[in-house]
């Protein structure tokens, strides 16, 4: 006669690993939501998260930094290439960021693209909204990064780059390491 059992519940996964590629955009902010809230629905203790963003619209970065930043779980945010504009701040809201050696970072302040036939009234509505959103970027960005004088006043005028080295010498990420799910481990949203 079989005695039937009823499943061993399994333990929660510890670590799990998973890669994010697109800009800061409505569907992309819900699908990082989506994902990280379904991690810390099945109580995982760290998520791993290779992240590679050219950025987007400046408040789906600050959702995604707030986001991140208030996690009950721990995030670890990898750049393995480039990490751009919106998505820098977003990145910055992991407590823990790693860069590879050859991947770098884009800042710049927003700008408005081309705009079609408006009302006057609804331009400046929408450059108002802009520039708040940029200053609040920025301020993001001062309260992380401690970048020489020379590089904030470049950065007013200029998309600036930043490499690897640099980013860990100015406070963007903590370490040079690279993302290494193992095997069979890795998942993509």
């Amino acid at each position: 006669m079989v005695t039937l059992r009823p499943p061993t519940p399994q333990a929660p996964p510890s670590d799990i690993y998973a890669a994010f590629a697109g800009e800061m955009n409505q569907e992309s902010t819900q699908r990082l939501f989506q994902g990280l809230a379904m991690a810390v629905h099945n109580r995982a203790s760290r998520f791993h998260l290779l992240f590679n963003c050219n950025g987007g619209v400046i408040g789906h970065g600050i959702a995604v930094y707030n986001f991140f930043r208030t996690l009950p779980i721990e995030l670890i945010l990898y750049n393995g290439g480039t990490i751009s504009s919106a998505g820098v701040t977003g990145y910055l809201g992991a407590k823990k960021r790693k860069v590879s050696t050859h991947a770098f970072f884009m800042i710049h302040h927003a700008s408005l693209g081309a705009v079609g036939e408006a009302p006057a009234g609804v331009l400046r509505s929408f450059a108002d909204s802009l520039e708040m959103a940029d200053r609040q970027n920025e301020a993001i960005l001062r309260s992380h990064l401690k970048m020489p004088d020379e590089k904030w006043q470049y950065f007013r005028n200029h998309d600036l780059s930043i490499t690897a080295e640099d980013a860990v010498n100015f406070g963007i990420a903590d370490e040079i390491a690279d993302f290494t799910p193992p095997a069979g481990m890795l998942y993509y949203f």
